[in-house]
């Protein structure tokens, strides 16, 4: 067995004093709690005299730079809670990789990658648990902490969206809104609000929905552009759904306008990275809400050139869907089909359950509206049975 008595806590003072230039008088005069004698100083460093106080251990460390680890402390000093120095460069520099993760989570998702999304999502979870396993308490409740760690769990949400688990959804963007509550940060609440009311319009709770949303709206004011117009977006698909096409009008007026009006708009400004394209998409999904298929059409050719621009091949699988049900409305069934189909080719290599079930959905709504036996509507239920098998 290794002696640990060959081991003093000298040696790492030397060294660090080495390192730093400083002689061993000097030391000496700068001792924590008064100058000593540098007799006193080379007792210690040669192991002839052992500190026993874990503060002029503490002090030595801030005095010498020398990281707590070596004197077997913690950053974390419950005698002085808010004396955290020298791991916070650390910590920040996590607490940026946490960020990195975030944001590379959300632009696979745009580019369809829903298998890496899933992997960020499960490397984030992993890091917040040991955050909050070994992180001391001043860290935990610092505000960028929080609101990382709300934007993680809004990742988790719609992960767990795509694998049809909306309850459990549900229950993680209220997770996130009693984290938002904890940061008192306009921006995260309003993020958190809007989420949580969008799922609620999935559940059919329109008049909630439209409740929180507003609530949403009413903090984004005091947010980024960028977190209004993304708010206005899903506030107007509320509003859609409840068939309020005045107050839908407005809302995807002013999310445009918003949207239009800064830069950068999508790029993950305050962690918001639907683009412009994803404001009309809601607008064409509010069109078919309010019963309008001709408007979602008219859309087409202008949305078609937005997805190009912005590069978001999720939504390019999603809108064909929007095209399939404004066909449908308007009893062309054919065309209809085949944009479900191309839909169904789309989602398919994206491995989302959520979005498989949307196809089967709308099928099952064409065969029950009469169109059973129409070849096209056939041919699409074999492909659909098919990719269940």
């Amino acid at each position: 067995m290794q002696d640990s008595s060959r081991y003093h806590y000298g040696q790492t003072i030397r060294t660090f004093r080495r390192q730093r230039g400083w002689t061993q008088a000097k030391l000496a005069r700068l001792w924590p709690g008064g100058e000593v004698g540098m007799r006193y100083v080379q007792d210690i460093e040669y192991g002839e005299k052992r500190i026993a106080n874990p503060d002029t251990l503490r002090n030595l460390s801030a005095l010498l730079n020398i990281p707590l680890w070596h004197f077997g402390l913690s950053e974390y000093d419950p005698f002085y809670p808010d004396a955290l120095s020298q791991g916070r460069q650390l910590h920040e520099e996590t607490l940026n990789t946490v960020e990195c993760l975030i944001h590379q989570a959300w632009m696979s998702r745009s580019a369809a990658l829903m298998h890496c999304a899933e992997k960020c999502s499960v490397q984030l979870n992993s890091l917040f648990l040991s955050f909050q396993r070994d992180l001391p308490p001043p860290f935990q409740f610092e505000q960028r902490y929080l609101k990382l760690l709300a934007q993680a769990i809004r990742l988790n949400a719609v992960t767990l969206v795509e694998q049809k688990k909306y309850e459990a959804a549900r229950m993680a963007y209220q997770e996130m809104f009693q984290m938002a509550q904890q940061t008192n940060d306009p921006g995260v609440l309003a993020l958190a609000m809007m989420s949580y009311g969008s799922e609620l319009e999935r559940d059919g709770r329109a008049r909630e929905a439209v409740e929180w949303l507003e609530g949403a709206r009413d903090n984004s004011f005091q947010a980024s552009k960028h977190i209004a117009a993304f708010v206005h977006t899903y506030l107007a698909r509320v509003y859609a759904s409840r068939g309020d096409t005045l107050h839908f009008e407005r809302a995807a007026d002013t999310a445009y306008s918003l949207a239009t009006g800064v830069s950068n708009y999508g790029e993950g400004t305050d962690f918001v990275f639907a683009r412009l394209s994803s404001i009309l998409a809601e607008q064409s999904w509010g069109y078919l809400q309010l019963k309008q298929p001709q408007k979602t059409l008219e859309m087409r050719d202008g949305i078609s050139k937005q997805i190009e621009r912005d590069g978001d091949r999720r939504l390019w699988a999603w809108i064909f869907l929007d095209w399939a049900k404004a066909y449908h409305m308007q009893r062309e069934i054919e065309a209809s089909v085949g944009m479900a189909r191309e839909f169904l080719h789309q989602v398919h290599s994206m491995r989302s359950p959520h979005a498989v079930t949307q196809a089967h959905s709308f099928i099952a709504q064409v065969r029950s509206d009469g169109y059973a036996d129409v070849p096209v509507v056939r041919d699409f239920l074999e492909e659909l049975t098919l990719l269940r098998m």
